[in-house]
């Protein structure tokens, strides 16, 4: 025995208390596990518990794969990643804005809230000097993107202003000269 191997006494109370040699945490001697090269290995993930590996096929090093592998791969594994997210709806973004990488991840069973929490988000990155409704709005108009809204929504915006349908168009566009449209007015969320 080794100086480095632990002591064979009691190996029943070493897995009481959770303790593990260092036969069990060597992963290459499994059968489940498939080494391509030096530092390089294929898991079994499947219910067979063999690895799939084309001894034929040549596997290229990090190096040597092209951006568009690596983001192919990244993709695979970030779609792995949030499918096993118990969530209906889930987003891991990662993004570029002027020169810095920013990430978000969400995951929610309500639509709306996982829609309203990215877009916030990724208004906030956008320009910071402005508030994310009001560049959700311009990035809405600047883009061509055609936003329907249900008509009951537009009761509130005239009350929130305190126009009556007596009043004009003339007059809404006035009351909203300053802050601009919100749907829905502030007081009404």
């Amino acid at each position: 025995m080794a100086s480095d191997d632990p002591p064979r006494d009691h190996p029943s109370r070493r897995r009481e208390e959770g303790i593990i040699g260092p036969r069990e945490l060597d992963y290459t001697e499994s059968s489940r596990v498939a080494e391509l090269e030096e530092g390089r290995f294929v898991v079994a993930t499947d219910n067979d518990g063999t690895p799939n590996v084309d001894a034929d096929e040549e596997i290229p090093s990090e190096e040597e794969r092209t951006i568009e592998e690596r983001g192919k791969f990244a993709s695979q594994q970030m779609a792995r990643y949030v499918s096993d997210r118990d969530a209906d709806f889930g987003f891991a973004l990662t993004a570029s804005f002027e020169e810095s990488i920013e990430q978000r991840e969400l995951f929610s069973d309500d639509v709306a809230t996982a829609f309203g929490d990215i877009a916030q988000w990724y208004a906030s990155q956008v320009e910071a000097d402005a508030s994310p409704a009001e560049v959700l709005g311009i990035l809405l108009l600047a883009s061509d993107t055609d936003v329907t809204f249900p008509t009951k929504v537009l009761a509130p915006v005239l009350r929130e202003q305190g126009l009556t349908l007596d009043d004009s168009i003339g007059d809404l566009v006035e009351a909203l000269a300053g802050d601009g449209l919100q749907i829905p007015p502030p007081n009404e969320k």
